[in-house]
């Protein structure tokens, strides 16, 4: 007899599949821009000397954590390894959002920066610009994922209210009212 549970296999659109792997793909290639022209231009902007470590730091935690989220897949739920890969991912995630607010305080007060190295406080151009773009898009799809959540909670709670309203019109129509009697009667309150 075999006791081994059952595995739902749910049918994956071809679109779906097309959109994460192109979408995947696009996040491995920023990240791995970021940690070249962080490394690069490691002291190439003395005007704000953090801003390399945050993209060299940030493509490396990322990567990172799109490796364990791939692989997560291949562990069985209850063995020790998941429970491992899933820590440390939920520490990883934690870390680049620490780290993503503290990028945001070093990218943002120094806008717009002095681009020529002829001066003493400049950052290079093209180190600058990548950090102050993916930050940006960063907050940009946080503030539409909120939003789109807000909305989403909003048109449940109106679409549960709706249907409250159809299944019980109003306080005595519910099973144990009692009508027609003028007393307050203590059966069916609440």
């Amino acid at each position: 007899m075999d006791e081994s549970p059952q595995v739902e296999f749910r049918p994956q659109s071809a679109v779906l599949i097309s959109t994460v792997v192109v979408i995947t793909i696009m996040w491995w290639a920023v990240m791995i821009a970021a940690i070249a022209l962080g490394a690069t231009h490691l002291h190439s902007c003395p005007l704000e000397p953090n801003i390399p470590i945050y993209l060299i730091v940030f493509g490396v935690t990322s990567i990172l954590s799109l490796t364990l989220t791939s692989t997560i897949k291949r562990w069985e739920k209850n063995s020790y390894a998941y429970i491992l890969i899933s820590s440390c991912m939920t520490l990883l995630h934690l870390f680049n959002f620490a780290w993503f607010i503290a990028g945001t305080c070093w990218v943002y007060p120094v806008y717009p920066p002095n681009y020529s190295p002829g001066g003493a406080l400049y950052c290079h151009k093209a180190v600058y610009q990548l950090a102050f773009v993916f930050t940006t898009i960063v907050w940009v799809t946080i503030a539409c994922t909120f939003i789109c959540g807000c909305c989403f909670a909003l048109l449940t709670c109106c679409g549960t209210i709706t249907v409250r309203r159809r299944l019980i019109p109003n306080r005595g129509t519910f099973y144990g009212a009692i009508r027609g009697s003028s007393q307050d009667s203590a059966a069916g309150d609440v």
